[in-house]
């Protein structure tokens, strides 16, 4: 794998710190293609070398196609559930249609930039590349409903390429800005980091990519997929849920006929002798369990993508600067509020989302695996046990692994700075004529509209060159029709040039020597291994120049223009004042002893991301077969009504049964008696005439409907989703769902839906 991070050589003699910096910038230079990629060339490194670019390539393209299916699936989830009420208008049943079609073969040249346009838009991709802070002001301001349209854009097409290093260090300075902004105006330092934000938004895309799945498998899978193996391991330790199990194990005599929830409180549950002898054994389980977990992922260290450990390493900096008293234990819980709650957690609570198991887990795993992620989440934040007593009796596990997991989280911030290494990158990129972005017409124009609607936020200077360049362009087209955005290859190049850094003396001049002296060494060493070993040219000490000279007189016209090429630049090292050439043969002749052992090394990274690219084709699998059962229930209710699109209620504001989907209906005596309503704000003469309607439109989406006898139209209509309830209850807290005509009791309203509306 190219190195991600600066690589420095131990090295003796007056030439260290440059041999250093050579070996360090090798890397970089590479990673980019160099100026002769190896594609002619046919030896078996050169073949593992080809497969894994290409693999990097699908995995990255495939990175990008599930994520927007991700965002079709997260869109339908919750708009298709709208099709049960009485109305849906036309333009919201053409955009649910549009989401299920295929992209068209070939689209309208209508619809595509006119070359002048397309080469500005070149202009201002190539510089909102190379200059994250545009992206990063941009980041800072858009609302939620906009987030992933941009994350699109930039994760997955400006900075597509998940494993090139200048892309990846490029979206990495972009984090660093955004998230300095965001330290900067953070009101309370609980709400850091954990909040539901665009900026957290993007924290959890980036962990989605290629080098995190690759991570999240290696770490993780063999240890998730042992628990859930165990079907029937069930751990329970919640008082009132194991009393139930008591319960329902004695035939239901403790329980009295009419009444659905236990007979005693949580308080006298948790005191009950023989709650408490099941309980016992299933804690010494849990804390195993979770020992064996935490092991496993502090052994990970030098697993964790170095992006990921980077970021780690600005929230330290970032907290640090913000609040100079913050405890060690402080500083950690941030950082492990991106490290756990938003990167590993996920993936132990859902693994099948993650493709980290080869089926879903049992209630009692899922469950299992849930309390395993609160643990390791009480051990870097502070412990919940005020809204849930029950997790107390594991505090022992929090405190015996508190400093080690703390130990853990600094030792992730331990990576070296890539501020070299960039400025290497950019000045290469400047000097390239071959970048270009595969990008679609609604990322070109969406980016555009974004910067226009921002335009005062994002521009602070009229004469910038991004003011200048969007003047240029003019005003944003607009979003082309889902059915025509087609894709388009846009060449990136900058329109300032000659003003970033002049090579014959300006600020980047001494960088030149360093991209001459690559050039030449990816070229003498793709020379050499065009010969077949023990060559007579390829005699010990190796002659550069006699090897160049041979080559060039070679039939092979690839084999001629390296030679020449090589040449030409071993005369321009020589010419210069410095010890140059005898480092180069050194280099050269190091390079290739070491040829044997990268390609085992490439070999086994391409063996580990084959795995990783069939676990996002799997995903990619699963995600349209949820498209596929959206449009199998929209054909159900078109042929089921025989009317348009949203047709499926009746005139009375009730769900109709012909779209055969779970619908039940309620009445307020029922729904205070179960606690499930604990307020109705709303005239008592009215509630004998009021009937609430609870359907499924789709498993784990809920459309509840509160009709009046006698009104066409419902007094409210709430679309919710299942994990958002767990959620509210779970994660923030909260015990209510304030409707304001009506309170709902938010986990007897959850019980009431696993009971009731249960999809088979």
């Amino acid at each position: 794998m190219e190195d991600t991070v600066p690589f420095k050589r131990n090295t003796s003699g007056a030439t260290a710190n440059r041999q250093s910096k050579r070996y360090s910038v090798a890397a970089l230079y590479m990673s980019m293609g160099g100026v002769d990629r190896d594609d002619d060339i046919d030896d078996e490194l050169a073949k593992a070398q080809k497969y894994l670019r290409q693999l990097k390539s699908d995995i990255s393209e495939q990175s990008k196609r599930n994520f927007l299916l991700e965002k079709d699936v997260r869109y339908l989830d919750g708009r298709i559930a709208l099709l049960i009420q009485n109305k849906m208008n036309a333009e919201e049943q053409k955009d649910i249609a549009s989401r299920l079609e295929e992209a068209p073969e070939q689209v309208a040249d209508e619809y595509f930039p006119d070359r002048k346009k397309t080469e500005l838009y070149g202009n201002l991709f190539f510089l909102l590349q190379s200059e994250p802070k545009h992206i990063a002001l941009l980041c800072r301001v858009v609302s939620m409903a906009e987030i992933d349209s941009l994350l699109q854009t930039v994760m997955f097409t400006i900075y597509g390429n998940q494993y090139e290093q200048r892309e990846e260090h490029l979206l990495l300075t972009m984090f660093q800005a955004v998230l300095a902004y965001q330290f900067d105006n953070a009101q309370e330092f609980s709400s850091l980091l954990r909040a539901n934000t665009p900026v957290s938004r993007m924290m959890t895309t980036y962990t989605r990519r290629g080098p995190g799945q690759s991570y999240l498998r290696s770490a993780l899978s063999a240890k998730l997929s042992s628990i859930i193996d165990e079907k029937n391991l069930n751990l329970e330790i919640n008082p009132l849920k194991v009393y139930e199990e008591l319960v329902d194990m004695d035939g239901g005599s403790s329980r009295n006929s009419n009444e659905e929830q236990p007979t005693i409180t949580a308080e006298e549950a948790s005191r009950h002798p023989m709650v408490l002898e099941m309980i016992r054994p299933r804690h010494v389980k849990l804390k195993q369990l979770s020992s064996e977990l935490l092991d496993t992922i502090l052994s990970s260290l030098d697993m964790v993508p170095y992006g990921i450990r980077w970021i780690c390493k600005q929230i330290r900096l970032l907290t640090k600067r913000k609040y100079p008293t913050a405890t060690d234990a402080a500083v950690c819980s941030l950082i492990g509020a991106f490290f756990f709650l938003r990167f590993i957690n996920p993936a132990i609570v859902t693994p099948q989302a993650y493709m980290l198991v080869d089926r879903l887990p049992s209630d009692n795993s899922r469950r299992v695996l849930t309390l395993l992620a609160k643990m390791l989440q009480n051990l870097v934040n502070k412990p919940t046990y005020s809204k849930e007593p029950y997790m107390q009796n594991l505090a022992p596990f929090v405190d015996a692994n508190k400093a080690r997991i703390n130990n853990f989280l600094q030792e992730l911030c331990d990576v070296p700075d890539f501020n070299e290494s960039l400025e290497m990158d950019q000045y290469v990129a400047l000097s390239k004529k071959d970048l270009f972005l595969n990008i679609t017409l609604n990322e070109v124009y969406g980016m555009h509209s974004l910067l226009d609607k921002y335009h005062e936020k994002v521009i602070q200077n009229e004469s910038s060159h991004l003011g200048l360049l969007l003047a240029d362009i003019g005003e944003s087209p607009g979003l082309v029709p889902r059915s025509a955005n087609a894709n388009m290859e846009l060449q990136l190049f900058n329109r300032w040039e000659t003003e970033v850094g002049d090579v014959d003396g300006g600020p980047l001049d001494f960088l030149r020597a360093d991209v001459i002296f690559m050039e030449a060494k990816s070229l003498m060493i793709n020379i050499i291994r065009a010969f077949p070993p023990g060559h007579n040219v390829l005699q010990r000490p190796l002659d550069l120049h006699k090897i160049a000279d041979f080559a060039a007189t070679t039939n092979e016209e690839a084999l001629v223009k390296r030679g020449i090429k090589a040449l030409d630049l071993l005369v321009e090292i020589e010419q210069a004042d410095s010890d140059d050439a005898e480092l180069l043969q050194a280099e050269v002749d190091s390079e290739l002893k070491q040829l044997g052992s990268l390609q085992e090394s490439v070999e086994n990274e391409a063996k580990s991301l084959d795995d990783v690219y069939r676990i996002i084709r799997d995903h990619n699998e699963y995600l349209r077969s949820q498209i596929d059962t959206y449009k199998s229930y929209l054909a159900n209710v078109r042929m089921q009504t025989g009317g348009p699109l949203g047709a499926v209620t009746n005139g009375g504001g009730k769900p109709t049964t012909k779209s055969k989907i779970p619908v039940k209906k309620y009445t307020p005596p029922q729904l205070i008696k179960e606690n499930v309503v604990l307020d109705w704000r709303l005239p008592d003469s009215r509630t004998a005439n009021m009937t609430l309607y609870i359907a499924s439109p789709v498993p784990g989406t809920f459309v509840i409907s509160l009709v009046l006898k006698g009104r066409a139209e419902p007094i409210f209509t709430l679309d919710l989703k299942l994990d958002d309830l767990l959620e509210m209850s779970a994660d923030k807290g909260l015990e209510t769902l304030d409707l304001e005509c009506i309170v709902f009791s938010i986990k007897p309203l959850v019980a009431l839906l696993k009971r009731d509306l249960k999809r088979k």
